[in-house]
């Protein structure tokens, strides 16, 4: 590790310190913004408007900020995303209390935050990788950035179990602030590569890369899950089941921990070839856990979900987005049109959110807040595996028809 870590570019070593001070910073709140939000009305209601709120923010701003990327650079965007960053949790420490009245503007900075920085993290993939090596990169790096939350959420955890109230939620949302400033200073050493200034949206809307195409669906399923049980579900029933923020951090510490060595394990066997089965192993692990854990909410379980998540979830992240990657690079003018590729796909993934969001809002008319959150969280996780036979179809189905047509 120590060996391919001294063989980076200075540039690239600084990109990967700057994001290992975010997402240290990131750990510290994480997993307790979704239980300070609760808090507030002991309801999921303001947890899935927050969550709408952000993801209709990103539909509308991806565009701006690949505007803002055309412009400048992608690295500029990236530095902006940290200063939104820092601005959505200024907007909690102001509000505290009576946050839940302006839980629209908190989700809309929080939307233009992601927007901006993702813009600048996606372009930086595709510029510093290679499809066959995209994975192995994709899982070092999750390495490097998961080794700060180790601690965090223990830390964060011990913290807010010290004080009274919501105190410790302050002093932990200080700290994340204060580790986003030193992310923006460490970014001024990060140059980035620049863009096309010519836009191709239109041409990639009518003329995308067949494979792109059939993707389409696959980013929606995504966004289905991810609006809602990856962004405070999984958080919210681990919080229920552990019984406190001390076991929460405790819990969530056990689950880094987990995540680096699977990123190891992955890093060392996982290729271009194995996507599909990688993705599929996740998908199914990561089911059979959550409706274990929903049926039987006991915290021999929740160990049992707190090493089988982390690891389901990098196994289906990584895979699914290689894939999107990989789809964007077949198509032959990709590096004028990699930036529009990337606008794009906040379409399907965000309006997949929203429709999250909404059946989960709609799940609230059949079930009472107890049965709620057991029931959803159990629920989502199926949309991951019903993608298994959609990305085979896209992948593996035509590698297979290919020596048939070559024989005609």
């Amino acid at each position: 590790m120590f060996a391919i870590f001294k063989s980076f570019s200075t540039e690239l070593k600084f990109y990967l310190l700057m994001n290992t001070f975010f997402s240290f910073g990131g750990a510290l709140s994480g997993v307790f913004q979704s239980v300070f939000l609760w808090k507030l009305d002991k309801t999921y209601s303001l947890l899935a408007y927050y969550s709408l709120y952000w993801s209709v923010a990103i539909i509308f701003s991806f565009g701006l900020c690949a505007w803002l990327a055309r412009k400048t650079s992608p690295m500029i965007t990236m530095r902006l995303g940290f200063i939104f960053y820092l601005i959505t949790y200024l907007i909690m420490l102001v509000f505290h209390n009576t946050l839940s009245h302006h839980i629209f503007l908190l989700g809309i900075s929080n939307g233009f935050a992601m927007s901006l920085y993702y813009v600048g993290v996606h372009m930086a993939v595709l510029d510093l990788t290679t499809n066959d090596k995209r994975d192995q990169f994709l899982y070092i790096q999750g390495i490097l950035f998961t080794v700060g939350g180790v601690i965090a959420p223990l830390l964060a955890g011990i913290i807010i179990s010290q004080f009274k109230g919501m105190t410790g939620y302050y002093i932990i949302f200080i700290a994340t602030s204060v580790f986003f400033i030193l992310s923006f200073f460490i970014s001024l050493k990060v140059k980035g590569n620049s863009v096309a200034t010519k836009s191709y949206f239109w041409e990639v809307i009518r003329n995308p890369s067949q494979e792109w195409k059939k993707m389409y669906k696959v980013m929606f399923a995504d966004g289905i899950v991810s609006g809602v049980y990856t962004t405070f579900l999984i958080t919210m029933f681990m919080f229920k089941v552990a019984g406190g923020e001390m076991s929460l951090g405790v819990f969530n510490t056990a689950a880094e921990i987990v995540s680096i060595i699977a990123f190891a394990v992955l890093a060392k066997f996982s290729n271009s070839d194995f996507r599909i089965t990688i993705f599929a192993i996740g998908s199914i692990s990561l089911l059979f856990s959550s409706v274990l854990l929903s049926a039987l909410p006991v915290f021999i379980f929740l160990i049992v979900f707190s090493i089988i998540q982390p690891v389901a979830m990098n196994m289906i992240t990584t895979s699914m987005n290689t894939m999107i990657y990989e789809s964007i690079e077949k198509d032959p003018q990709y590096k004028d049109k990699r930036l529009d590729y990337i606008i794009i796909r906040e379409i399907p993934l965000g309006i997949g959110r929203i429709i999250g969001v909404f059946l989960f809002l709609a799940l609230r008319k059949y079930f009472n807040i107890e049965q709620l959150l057991p029931v959803s969280f159990s629920l989502f996780p199926i949309v991951y595996v019903f993608m298994i036979p959609a990305l085979y179809f896209i992948w593996k189905k035509p590698l297979r028809e290919a020596p048939i047509t070559s024989r005609k």
